[in-house]
């Protein structure tokens, strides 16, 4: 099976959203250093409060999350999915004076007699499973998965997804599906280590970059041009697609790379360009 989300090794960092505590801090710094009007300090107060109190959430979050890992404590439920939803509802936002609609899409699935659910991109933090990452991940009927998870009295005694592996596509593994996905997995982690060497031995070089020919001396090129973290995060759990000449290509954030057999039978990188 293929690890397609792994919470523990979600990097911890600031919560963009954090970033709304300039706001009072501009207000601070304005009347303290051009109005001089000596700058009232519950703004800077807000400012400070504001930043810790997003940020301080995801970081206890992460930090349990990763204590339970690392401690053997989670549960692991293993089978294959017998139901599964994707559900989306717009209600009226009553907390808006425009009295907009808000979007829900809840999703989730039974497997071993155990139910997993949640809400599209709602998590205390990035440590547990939300489906939030692009693409999004589907859950067919009769995938084999195996799902580590814990009953979180925070979330109302929600189970939480850890960690989640799935077989590729949602169907039973093939020895070429297995072959082909660690080959991915390999060209992922080369990509996150900047190991231009190992990056090279997963390339067919020449190799058609947007219509380039890159050789192997420009593998430096290549590896700069794809060190998108969202990209290798996608390339993990994207789907592939079979193309008529045996080829296979995944497409992630706008960029389609094609793996080809090359000599030996090995797969290879034969080409990537923008869009599909």
């Amino acid at each position: 099976m293929n690890l397609v989300f792994d919470g523990p090794g979600q990097p911890m960092g600031l919560v963009p959203h954090s970033l709304i505590a300039l706001l009072p801090l501009a207000v601070w710094a304005y009347r303290r250093f051009v109005g001089r009007r000596g700058g009232s300090l519950v703004w800077l107060l807000a400012a400070v409060g504001i930043f810790l109190l997003t940020n301080g959430i995801v970081f206890w979050d992460q930090s349990r999350v990763r204590r339970m890992a690392a401690d053997g404590t989670l549960q692991v439920t293993r089978g294959s999915i017998t139901q599964s939803w994707h559900i989306v509802s717009r209600e009226r936002d009553w907390t808006s004076r425009t009295l907009s609609y808000r979007t829900t899409v809840s999703e989730g699935f039974d497997v071993g007699g155990v139910r997993f659910r949640w809400n599209i991109g709602d998590s205390f933090s990035p440590a547990t499973f939300s489906n939030a990452a692009e693409p999004p991940l589907a859950f067919p009927e009769g995938a084999a998965v195996e799902v580590s998870w814990f009953v979180d009295p925070a979330s109302e005694d929600e189970r939480r997804i850890v960690r989640l592996r799935m077989e590729p596509g949602g169907a039973r593994a093939t020895v070429a599906d297995a072959e082909f996905a660690a080959v991915i997995a390999g060209f992922v982690t080369a990509l996150e280590s900047a190991d231009g060497t190992r990056l090279a031995e997963l390339v067919q070089f020449p190799v058609n970059f947007a219509g380039h020919m890159l050789g192997a001396g420009q593998v430096d090129d290549l590896r700069v041009a794809l060190a998108m973290p969202a990209l290798q995060t996608c390339l993990r759990t994207a789907a592939t697609e079979a193309l008529p000449d045996g080829s296979r290509r995944i497409v992630c954030h706008g960029v389609t790379l094609v793996f080809a057999r090359a000599a030996g039978d090995a797969w290879r990188l034969r080409e990537l360009h923008q869009g599909s």
